[in-house]
C-alpha cells in the first residue's frame, strides 16, 4: 500500500504522542498491544507519513518536525524516539488559534511570516489534514478547512469546534471527493467514553440518574486553555452524556481544572447518584488517570486510516457511518456499543 501522506495543525503535546506512537509501532512491526485495530483495511500504523505541520510558536516554526514535537510547552510522557522527517513546521496563520492568556504563559508567537497554506498542502502532497488547533479556534479551524478543501485534501477535524456536524460542511468535501471526520477525537478509554457506559447502564436498568458530574483535571497547555475556553468542550462532552438520557434525568455537569502543574497527566472524577427500587438511593464514584494525548492519539490513528480508505473505496458518502465511533460529536450519535458495531460491519463492507 501506498504511504498516507498527513499535514499536521497545530504541533502540541497532542502531536508530540501521535508522532512517536507511529514511531513505536513503525521500530516494532509485530506489536499490537495497545491498538484498536492493527489494521483498517491493509493499511498499518506504520503507513502514515508525516509531509507538514503549522504552528504559530517560535519554538516549533522553521523547525522540522520530529524536532519541533520536543519544544515546550509540550510536556507529554515520551513514548519512544520519534522517526526523522523532512516535514517542516510552516508558520500559520494565527486567528483565534491563541488568546491572550496564552501568550502570556504557554506561547512565544512567532514573527515569521505566514505560509500560503494551499500552496504548502500540495507541495507536500498531503492526503489528509489533521486539525489540533486549540479549543475554540473556530475561526483558524474554517481557514484551514477551506485550504485542505482547495489543496485536494480530506480534513479530520479533532476539536469540538462544530464542523462534520454541519452538512454543508460534509457536502462540500463529499462533492469534492474527499471525507471529512469530526467532532472532537474520542479517547481510546477515556472519561466520556466511561461516563457514557455507566449513564448506559443506569438507563439499561431502569435507575433514575438524579446527578452526573465529571470533573476533568490536567496540567498541560490544553487544560490551561479551557480556563477561558471550555464552552464548546464542555457542550461536546454533554450531549455525547445526554444521549443516553431521558426526561426526568439530572442534566451532567462537565467541568475542566488547570493544576498549575506542568504535565500530560490527566485525573478525571465521576459521580453518577440515582435511584433504584423503592427510589432507595444509589451512587457510582469513578476515577481514571492517564496521559490524555496519547489516550487521543490511538484514536486518531484508526480516523487517519480510514479517512484514506474511504476516499481508495469511493465511500465518501459513507463518512458518517464511522464517525460515531471516532468522535465525542459525530454527525450521528450513538452507544459506544453500537458504534463499534457499526465501524466492524462497515470495515467488513469496504
Amino acid at each position: 500500500m501506498n504511504k498516507i501522506n498527513v499535514a499536521i495543525i497545530g504541533v502540541g503535546s497532542f502531536t508530540k504522542a501521535l508522532v512517536e506512537g507511529v514511531a513505536f509501532y513503525t521500530k516494532h512491526p509485530k506489536e499490537n498491544r495497545g491498538l484498536i485495530n492493527p489494521k483498517i483495511g491493509n493499511y498499518r500504523i506504520q503507513d502514515i507519513n508525516f509531509v507538514a505541520a503549522f504552528d504559530v510558536d517560535e519554538r516549533k516554526v522553521n523547525k522540522k518536525l520530529h524536532e519541533a514535537i520536543s519544544a515546550k510547552p509540550n510536556v507529554t510522557l515520551k513514548i519512544c524516539d520519534p522517526l526523522k522527517y523532512d516535514a517542516v513546521v510552516h508558520r500559520g496563520p494565527t486567528l483565534d488559534g491563541i488568546i491572550d492568556q496564552m501568550r502570556k504563559s504557554f506561547v512565544h508567537e512567532s514573527n515569521a511570516p505566514v505560509v500560503d497554506i494551499v500552496n504548502i498542502l500540495k507541495k507536500s502532497k498531503a492526503d489528509i489534514v489533521v486539525n489540533f488547533v486549540p479549543s475554540g479556534g473556530e475561526q483558524a479551524t474554517y481557514v484551514y478547512a477551506e485550504a485542505a478543501l482547495e489543496a485536494h485534501c480530506s480534513f479530520i477535524n479533532c476539536i469540538p469546534t462544530p464542523l462534520a456536524t454541519i452538512p454543508e460542511w460534509r457536502k462540500k468535501f463529499t462533492n469534492n471527493g474527499l471525507v471529512l471526520l469530526g467532532d472532537d477525537i474520542k479517547s481510546q478509554l477515556g472519561a466520556t467514553m466511561l461516563n457514557r457506559f455507566l449513564l448506559e447502564l443506569l438507563k439499561m436498568r431502569g435507575i433514575n440518574v438524579s446527578k452526573s458530574e465529571q470533573e476533568n483535571r490536567g496540567g498541560n497547555a490544553d487544560h490551561f486553555n479551557l480556563l477561558y475556553r471550555a464552552k464548546s468542550k464542555e457542550k461536546s462532552k454533554r450531549e455525547a452524556l445526554t444521549h443516553f438520557l431521558e426526561k426526568g434525568d439530572a442534566e451532567p455537569s462537565v467541568k475542566f481544572f488547570y493544576t498549575g502543574k506542568p504535565s500530560g497527566h490527566k485525573l478525571v472524577n465521576i459521580k453518577i447518584e440515582g435511584e433504584i427500587f423503592g427510589r432507595v438511593p444509589i451512587s457510582i464514584i469513578s476515577v481514571i488517570e492517564d496521559e490524555i494525548s496519547i489516550n487521543g492519539a490511538g484514536v486518531v490513528v484508526d480516523a487517519i486510516r480510514i479517512a484514506k480508505l474511504l476516499v481508495n473505496r469511493g465511500k465518501q458518502k459513507d463518512t458518517w457511518k464511522v464517525c460515531s465511533f471516532l468522535m465525542k460529536a459525530p454527525p450521528k450519535q450513538m452507544s459506544d456499543s453500537q458504534a463499534n458495531a457499526e465501524f466492524r460491519k462497515f470495515l467488513l463492507s469496504l
